[in-house]
């Protein structure tokens, strides 16, 4: 904790250098930007810098696009301030900022993935937020919150979607994985453990009923293409409110139009590949029929064209042949599951336009009921039963295999088996690590996990692992793992691969 202090001060010194840091997708309202002893108003397409303090007013929303392609939506009544930004591959990568007031949700870029919570951290008046890889909502009240304004404890509040978050102060280190809530007092109190997110937690976005009458200072043309921010998928936990979709105003489909979240049907699907970032994505998405345009029948069939919105979409015409294709099911048609490989070509996903050295993998199958899911109990061993061989921008795949997984469902916790997958130019080694079950109440159930291991013994990488249930039983799982190296210089490398499980020995 006592390094990650001296890093912050050091930071927030002043005298330190400003530089673009990203840009307004969207300004709704009334959204100004302190910039030394200016305050400019905020408009879309505008950039943001290192030094910049956002200040959002009542029933308005802004949403940034940093550089290293996190999103950050800030809620009305919030003050933001970019501490320390850095991306520019001239300098060690850094992203520090401070919530001074109000609340923000972020989905983590390239930064929050690959480097360690020294190199980005978010700081509040009660704590220090360090991640790695993640999806997490966060607000800070100071008589400011609930029906009456000041009727809710102050402090700060945070609920995680995904992946982990360890929230640091002078108690010391807290770590909360995805589908949990918090609260903290004071910089000298210990974090609590909420059993369900507080109903002014997820932003009720003020800024669309603005958009709808009076002015702001946004564009006709950025209100009619945007959807706001919210999250990818809601919390696991049931209880209202729920949280609305997370849209990226700018993520737009194959046609050029913006993606919006569509309602769950009966597929199931995962994907794994490499950004133009360089970083190996892992996708699960729950979906319809129409968003998936099919070849074939059973489990030969292949898939043409895609558009899962708020993920990916893309097509055969432009991704190029179908490899290494194949299908599993146990015999009675209930899983149907579907898996290949697209060699060439590029789709556009949420990072970006996705490049793919070695292909983008997939799967898809029949999709388990939520609450099938959710009423299960006990454990399940689970091994891997057929899928795609590995894929690299390191060379050919030599040898490994795929982990196999133990389900814990009264805990919702996943234990993932220690595995490696050897390239010709060095091999990705991951010890046994952990994961979390979510349900998704009305849309579907899956895994996801985040596991740290090294790239040729000495260079850190990590494991991205996200999955759907297939079968009405929930007892296989459509899989998608993506590996990326992070080299303290140069690019990183990156594999991925697509596989589906079912039950193992003795489950």
């Amino acid at each position: 904790m006592r390094s990650l202090t001296v890093l912050l001060i050091l930071l927030s010194a002043p005298g330190l250098a400003s530089a673009q840091a990203g840009r307004f997708l969207l300004a709704v309202g009334d959204v100004a930007v302190a910039r030394g002893q200016a305050e400019i108003r905020a408009a879309t397409g505008m950039p943001v810098q290192s030094g910049d303090t956002i200040r959002v007013g009542p029933a308005s929303n802004a949403q940034i696009r940093m550089t290293d392609e996190s999103i950050v939506g800030l809620r009305p009544g919030t003050v933001f301030r970019i501490d320390a930004y850095e991306y520019s591959g001239q300098a060690e990568p850094r992203s520090i900022f401070s919530l001074l007031k109000g609340g923000f949700r972020t989905v983590t870029g390239a930064i929050g993935r690959l480097h360690s919570r020294e190199r980005y951290a978010v700081r509040t008046p009660t704590a220090t937020i360090g991640i790695r890889g993640t999806h997490y909502t966060v607000v800070h009240c100071d008589n400011d919150c609930g029906a009456d304004r000041g009727s809710i404890a102050n402090g700060t509040y945070g609920g995680v979607t995904d992946g982990r978050i360890e929230v640091v102060n002078q108690t010391g280190e807290h770590e909360f994985a995805a589908n949990t809530f918090f609260y903290v007092a004071s910089a000298g109190t210990a974090p609590q453990n909420l059993i369900a997110p507080p109903n002014f937690l997820y932003d009720r976005l003020e800024g669309q009923a603005r958009s709808r009458g009076s002015q702001g200072n946004e564009s006709s043309e950025a209100l009619t293409r945007s959807g706001l921010n919210a999250e990818s998928r809601p919390s696991e936990v049931p209880p209202p409110p729920q949280p609305s979709s997370f849209i990226v105003t700018e993520q737009k489909n194959s046609s050029g139009q913006p993606a919006v979240l569509a309602a769950a049907g009966a597929l199931g699907f995962a994907g794994a590949w490499t950004s133009a970032t360089g970083v190996a994505n892992s996708v699960s998405a729950f979906v319809s029929n129409e968003m998936l345009t099919r070849a074939g029948s059973g489990t030969s069939q292949t898939l043409t064209a895609f558009n899962i919105p708020g993920t990916a979409s893309g097509a055969a015409t432009a991704l190029g042949p179908i490899n290494e294709s194949g299908g599993f099911d146990p015999g009675d048609g209930s899983v149907n599951a579907n898996w290949g490989v697209w060699t060439s070509g590029s789709i556009t996903d949420g990072i970006g336009t996705t490049i793919i050295p070695g292909g983008a993998h997939y799967i898809f199958g029949n999709l388990t009921p939520p609450e099938v899911i959710a009423a299960r109990t006990g454990t399940l061993s689970m091994i891997p039963s057929g899928g795609t061989t590995p894929t690299s921008n390191a060379g050919a795949f030599s040898s490994g295999t795929y982990p196999n997984l133990r389900l814990n469902f009264d805990t919702r916790n996943v234990q993932v088996g220690a595995f490696s997958w050897s390239f010709t130019l060095g091999t990705f080694s991951f010890p046994a690590g952990a994961g979390t079950i979510f349900v998704v109440p009305g849309k579907g159930a899956g895994v996801n996990a985040s596991i740290d291991g090294t790239f040729s013994s000495n260079v850190p990488a990590t494991a991205a692992m996200s999955g759907a249930f297939f079968g009405p039983a929930g007892d296989h799982l459509g899989v998608g793992i993506g590996v990326t190296s992070a080299p303290q210089t140069g690019a990183p490398v990156s594999g991925q691969g697509v596989t589906v499980y079912k039950p193992g020995p003795g489950a």
